[in-house]
């Protein structure tokens, strides 16, 4: 069974043999930026849907603040926050796939 998946690999190997470690690197650099984008834009999502919730908690603390405790809404607040300045960070450091969507 070992063997089958060694044969059948081989092919991989010569192909990637042929082509170099840099063409290989640059090649793979196309879907990390889509795979970047695709979190970039669920962390904007999700981080306002979280500040919207948060919102809509603290309107259900004011009605009854025994149903929702307020540590819930500043939870869902900071998260909220945090996942909305998330994408941004690669624009202060110095190393990281920025967000090709803002460029």
């Amino acid at each position: 069974m070992g063997w089958v998946i060694i044969l059948g690999l081989m092919p991989v190997f010569v192909f990637a043999a042929n082509v170099g470690i840099g063409r290989v690197a640059s090649n793979i650099m196309d879907p990390v930026s889509v795979v970047s984008d695709f979190v970039h834009s669920g962390c904007i999502l999700i981080g306002g849907a979280f500040i919207f919730a948060s919102i809509v908690k603290y309107i259900e603390h004011r009605k009854n603040p025994l149903m929702v405790p307020i540590s819930t809404v500043i939870f869902l607040l900071i998260a909220g926050f945090v996942l909305v300045c998330l994408p941004f960070i690669s624009y202060v450091t110095a190393n990281g796939v920025p967000y090709t969507l803002l460029q």
